[in-house]
């Protein structure tokens, strides 16, 4: 698949392409028990932890030096559509978590979803504003 010229090349491929899932997995672990650790509570923990998962995880795709250069143009060409990518998982992460903690906890079912819902909106928008900041600083660095 060719990634210049235009061609079809979505926005997960570029992000999963350059991803640094060792640095990622570690920062979400790291977080995620920390933040358990301080607050007690199952849901901040994994919350935690899936939030610094997808920001530390497009950060430093964006700024590190490993990668494939097609994707970090692309990146650098279309930083929201990049920040896209890491947002959907995170914000996805967090509703999903949401969710099964509200049922297991209280039994909402439908309160839970909108809970859900709106948690996982809020947190896609932030890493997605942040992602997009960061890709356009320094999505052509290095391309």
């Amino acid at each position: 698949m060719t990634l210049e010229r235009g061609n079809a090349f979505t926005p997960v491929a570029s992000a999963t392409m350059i991803w640094p899932w060792g640095t990622a997995v570690a920062a979400g672990a790291v977080t995620g028990v920390g933040s358990f650790l301080l607050n007690t509570s199952l849901s901040a923990g994994l919350t935690t932890g899936i939030f610094f998962f997808a920001l530390v995880g497009g950060a430093v795709a964006l700024l590190g030096s490993k990668g494939d250069r097609r994707a970090r143009r692309y990146a650098g060409t279309y930083p929201w559509r990049f920040a896209s990518a890491p947002a959907l998982l995170g914000g996805g992460g967090v509703a999903v978590v949401t969710y099964a903690m509200a049922i297991i906890t209280s039994g909402a079912l439908i309160s839970g979803l909108f809970d859900a819902f709106f948690a996982g909106l809020s947190t896609a928008a932030v890493l997605w504003v942040i992602l997009g900041i960061i890709a356009m600083v320094a999505g052509n660095r290095s391309s």
